[in-house]
């Protein structure tokens, strides 16, 4: 189910919906797969879906000034991926989101998602109070790059990601830690 899914990754009591909600949840969504590497969105495009990662996942990231690539977010499974920024908006997304491994998602449009708030009523306060827990999850990856070294944000990283890291490029991930990759082989080394 999805926003079991959702849910748990999140952290909110599963009792805050019925199970017919869990079930209706589920029908509003359409399933799609993404291939490894297929973009949701690129930089100067509106999205016009809403996506749910069920399987896989996706990274989120910017060309800086010198033309290179900076990833800035990983998509995991349990989550929505970060085009729902420029879909919530319904404006020109200002990053790419692209898909590192085959992945499985479910997607909604705004239509749809209207009539799911009006099927579940409290469930547009439930994704209000995720928006903000993802705004804080944003905000602690900034205090973190400032606060720890790259080796202790890497751990961090460890910790929190498992094993989807093994999925992630070491390109990507250095580029997340805001070092080369062979500053990240060098840290692999002492960790492991």
């Amino acid at each position: 189910m999805l926003l079991e899914k959702l849910l748990l990754e999140f952290r909110v009591p599963l009792e805050t919906f019925t199970t017919k909600e869990f079930e209706l949840f589920d029908t509003f969504f359409e399933k799609k797969q993404i291939k490894k590497n297929a973009f949701l969105v690129r930089e100067g495009e509106v999205e016009t879906h809403s996506y749910f990662i069920y399987n896989g996942i996706m990274r989120c990231w910017v060309l800086d000034q010198k033309g290179v690539e900076q990833t800035f977010w990983f998509c995991r499974p349990g989550t929505f991926s970060m085009s729902n920024i420029s879909f919530t908006l319904n404006q020109s997304s200002t990053f790419y989101v692209q898909a590192l491994v085959d992945c499985e998602v479910y997607c909604i449009d705004k239509e749809k998602i209207i009539k799911l708030y009006q099927t579940i009523p409290t469930l547009k306060a439930v994704f209000e109070n995720l928006t903000a827990i993802l705004l804080n999850r944003l905000l602690e990856r900034q205090v973190q790059m400032i606060k720890y070294t790259p080796e202790q944000y890497y751990l961090e990283l460890v910790a929190s990601y498992g094993v989807l890291l093994n999925y992630i490029p070491l390109k990507d991930i250095a580029s997340y830690l805001g070092i080369t990759p062979q500053a990240l082989s060098r840290i692999r080394k002492r960790i492991f």
